[in-house]
């Protein structure tokens, strides 16, 4: 058996396809009172499912850092008269909730940013931690691990309707 040697380009994530194959592990884990796991995969799962609206629905794009970017979300930098802006990578929970709402707020008239309106109002992640996967579990109430969950199911609702609507920004 040989070794697999690396590719040169990293393949275009898949986040659509992340989002529900977490949700399911995340659902599976929750079924069987891994709460610690359960709660991890659901933000997993809605971090690529607003990371997969961002890119197929409101114009995000990977830059050359195979991360996502979205020019409405960037950092102003420089004195009055002589700014530049940079856009800003799509990171981590909570503060990507941030960046959908931010990219999502501007575009409510129609079209996709019409769909996702409803998902903004309310960060149901603020306070979620990735790190919170090293602790005992305690922390991890009932109705946090059904706030997450949930949130994560309307993601990926979301992503499949405006699919199905065909909503896209690119192919």
């Amino acid at each position: 058996m040989t070794a697999s040697t690396p590719s040169a380009t990293q393949p275009a994530p898949a986040f659509a396809t992340a989002s529900r194959n977490h949700y399911r592990a995340a659902t599976l884990a929750a079924a069987k009172d891994l709460r610690i796991s359960a709660d991890h995969l659901a933000g997993l799962a809605a971090e690529c499912g607003i990371k997969a609206i961002l890119a197929d629905f409101l114009g995000s794009r990977l830059n050359t850092r195979n991360r996502l970017e979205n020019a409405e979300v960037a950092t102003v930098k420089g004195t009055p008269g002589n700014r530049t802006r940079k856009p800003q990578e799509h990171g981590h929970l909570p503060e990507l909730w941030e960046h959908l709402t931010a990219v999502a707020h501007r575009r409510r008239g129609g079209g996709s940013g019409a769909l996702f309106t409803q998902l903004i109002w309310k960060n149901p992640f603020a306070g979620w931690d990735i790190g919170d996967r090293y602790c005992d579990g305690t922390t991890i109430t009932d109705a946090a691990l059904d706030r997450h969950l949930k949130a994560a199911y309307d993601l990926i609702a979301a992503h499949e309707q405006a699919s199905i609507l065909g909503t896209r920004s690119h192919a």
